[in-house]
């Protein structure tokens, strides 16, 4: 049955198919995350809009969708969120904890080196600006971009003897893309889950992780 819908700005069609449309296919909005009060939804673009590309090419800064439950019990997107990732990150998951805090899976792929995997901590994100007047992000000012902060970066993590069935720095990565948080800031749990892709080089883990969230 389904419980709600979210508004979506008309920008983050994927392009060509609407004429306002700037995502890129298969890289919209991937991340998806309930606050523990159940009252706040924040949706994370995994790819960056063409409007927020510099003219460099940089493609780092990220937009997240906040939607607040009214008293009507609609969800109503309230601001945008400015996120930055390390160049050649995508964003496969996002998940909240404590009272506003935001955990970013950041992640990339490449033949050679295979999976790479960092977990962020963002803080206060009721404080965080609301971008969603601003045209273009790579010519906001940084005070518009969240701050993070490092959790973890997987591939430093001990291999625990997991197999790999294509190049990994680390045989214990694959293409994790889903979270979850046991636990309140402070030593938690954290669940990640692989996608597959139907691919026999790949593999389907869970791996957990014990983390200190700021």
């Amino acid at each position: 049955m389904q419980k709600a819908s979210l508004p979506v700005p008309a920008r983050f069609a994927v392009t060509g198919t609407t004429p306002e449309g700037q995502a890129t296919s298969n890289a919209t909005l991937e991340g998806l995350t309930i606050s523990r009060s159940g009252r706040e939804i924040v949706a994370a673009m995994e790819g960056a809009l063409s409007g927020d590309v510099s003219s460099t090419g940089d493609a780092t800064l990220h937009r997240f969708l906040v939607y607040d439950l009214d008293r009507h019990g609609n969800w109503q997107l309230t601001k945008q969120i400015a996120y930055r990732t390390e160049a050649g990150n995508r964003i496969p998951e996002v998940q909240a904890y404590g009272r506003d805090s935001l955990l970013v899976e950041e992640a990339a792929f490449s033949t050679t080196a295979g999976n790479s995997e960092e977990l962020y901590a963002v803080q206060d994100t009721a404080s965080a600006p609301d971008v969603s007047n601003v045209t273009n992000l790579s010519a906001a000012p940084a005070r518009d971009v969240v701050k993070k902060q490092l959790v973890t970066n997987l591939v430093g993590c001990p291999t625990l003897g997991a197999p790999a069935r294509e190049t990994q720095t680390n045989p214990l990565l694959d293409n994790y893309e889903g979270m979850t948080i046991i636990g309140p800031p402070g030593l938690a749990e954290v669940s990640l889950i692989s996608d597959d892709n139907f691919s026999a080089t790949q593999f389907t883990r869970v791996l957990n992780l014990a983390v200190k969230l700021p």
